[in-house]
């Protein structure tokens, strides 16, 4: 009996993972969540372990799920490798701490590591391209095209601007903009700086005293430093995109603006990566909750967009659905296996700038 060749991918962050599974004709099997898969967020205990059981108990949940649609049963599939893109493993010694992990687990298929962005890089591109991530961190990457087959991550050209953590970098992202607004206040009441606007002031004040369940602004401190609550922060963010929006407070929009501008110096860091095959017109992948108030971060992003002049157009495309799809994909190369998938049908157009 023939076997069907099934590929697993995850792609997972700090809020939450995703996983797929696809079979080698290009089918969807299923797709699971679960919490977060950062493995440097678990700050008491070690969290590599902690991520690779996690993971494998995903995968054995989904493979069973599978399996039990099956009319042969689980001896049809084959589950070939796992591809797990994660925040927190762009380093080398991450992705092989964790890659050991999950192989002390003693599983039967191959694994890679590797970080996030990979996994939107193939949900969109057939043979790489520019990803921009802003969610809770930010983080921009260039895979430069793939000539030929390959069967480790360490053979994919790429060049990475940003993904520095939260106390490093991130700047652009939902972390960093609750953040900003956060220090913008805390100065004003140790008057540093003078408020623009004393009504806009005192509704951002209690704005973030109301969304942290605290009565004066000392008492954010555990939230940052006792048990750093780093989705919790950055979700609220959200609820300042839905006050900027609004179009009234100048603080806000002013912040978003800075957001963008952050997140288009870094895809002008990346440019000249491209090397000779630089066109007057690139794709850009955006993903990540940020990106949901896009009108918001224009403003800001085109002006970043103008720092540079070899680049004229720029067309910003998103994920729609699972990334972890891309994840697959990667999985299926890195065992010399193409699957026949139809891209386009992942993506949708955010905006085309022209400078």
């Amino acid at each position: 009996m023939k076997r069907i060749k099934i590929f697993a991918g995850i792609e997972g962050g700090g809020t939450k993972t995703s996983l797929s599974i696809l079979d080698e004709y290009g089918n969807v099997l299923i797709e699971s969540s679960g919490g977060p898969s950062n493995p440097w967020q678990f700050s008491n205990d070690d969290g590599f372990k902690i991520v690779a059981k996690n993971i494998n108990q995903m995968v054995n949940d989904a493979i069973e799920k599978v399996s039990n649609r099956s009319l042969i049963g689980k001896e049809i599939y084959k589950l070939e490798s796992l591809t797990c893109c994660l925040s927190g493993t762009g380093s080398k010694i991450a992705r092989e701490r964790l890659t050991q992990e999950i192989h002390n687990i003693h599983v039967d298929y191959k694994v890679f590591v590797t970080n996030d962005s990979m996994a939107t890089v193939f949900s969109a591109f057939e043979n790489g391209g520019m990803v921009l991530i802003s969610g809770t961190g930010s983080y921009c990457v260039l895979v430069n095209p793939l000539e030929k087959e390959f069967k480790s991550i360490d053979e994919i050209e790429s060049y990475s601007s940003g993904g520095w953590g939260s106390i490093l970098g991130d700047e652009g992202s939902a972390f960093w903009i609750t953040v900003q607004l956060i220090k913008y206040i805390i100065n004003i009441d140790d008057n540093i700086v003078k408020p623009d606007d004393l009504n806009e002031y005192n509704e951002l004040k209690e704005l973030i005293l109301e969304y942290f369940k605290i009565k004066s602004l000392r008492e954010i401190l555990p939230y940052f430093y006792e048990n750093k609550q780093s989705d919790k922060i950055a979700a609220m963010t959200e609820k300042l995109a839905k006050i900027a929006s609004l179009g009234q407070n100048k603080t806000l929009l002013d912040l978003f603006y800075k957001a963008g501008y952050e997140l288009a110096i870094r895809i002008v860091s990346l440019i000249p990566n491209y090397g000779d095959d630089v066109k007057n017109e690139i794709e850009i992948v955006c993903t990540g909750s940020v990106f949901k108030s896009w009108a918001l971060l224009k403003p800001g992003f085109i002006r970043g967009l103008k720092t540079q002049s070899v680049v004229t157009k720029f067309c910003l495309v998103k994920i729609d659905g699972n990334s972890s799809i891309g994840a697959c994909i990667l999985s299926s190369k890195l065992c010399s296996f193409r699957i026949d998938i139809n891209l386009n049908k992942h993506t949708s157009k955010l905006d085309i700038i022209v400078i």
